[in-house]
């Protein structure tokens, strides 16, 4: 299964030890949607924006870390998506909150992961928001 990670999953070291099965592939971008904090970070629609991101290989076993991970369901849940990348339209899952979390900013050692993140992906730093939303 392809899992596409925007958040601190997109750091590679991170994504090793929680899911060591996973496969690095391919910088991807989730469309029609933005990046936003809810203290972690967390997508939502959004016309004409765009979530830069990560792709994954990643095994069942991954799949049941990264529900560990993501706190699903309580927190979280996973969806179906379909991003741009080098190679074209792919098919993924990815998690995002669920409703009713307010927007907050991120503690900062988990801030530095998504920037570390976007470093191993050659990423553009200026896209990540670094507030919460207002």
């Amino acid at each position: 299964m392809i899992y596409f990670a925007y958040g601190a999953n997109l750091c590679k070291a991170h994504m090793a030890l929680w899911c060591p099965g996973s496969e690095p592939l391919m910088p991807a971008v989730l469309p029609g949607h933005r990046l936003v904090f809810r203290f972690w970070a967390d997508i939502v629609p959004s016309a004409g924006d765009n979530v830069h991101g990560a792709l994954y290989q990643v095994t069942k076993s991954d799949l049941v870390d990264l529900e560990e991970f993501e706190d699903c369901p309580a927190l979280s849940e996973q969806v179906g998506i379909e991003v741009r990348s080098a190679e074209g339209l792919v098919d993924a899952v990815t998690y995002r909150m669920r409703p009713g979390y307010s927007f907050a900013p991120p503690a900062e050692e988990y801030l530095r992961l998504i920037e570390q993140g976007y470093k191993d992906w050659s990423l553009d730093p200026a896209v990540l928001p670094l507030r919460a939303e207002t």
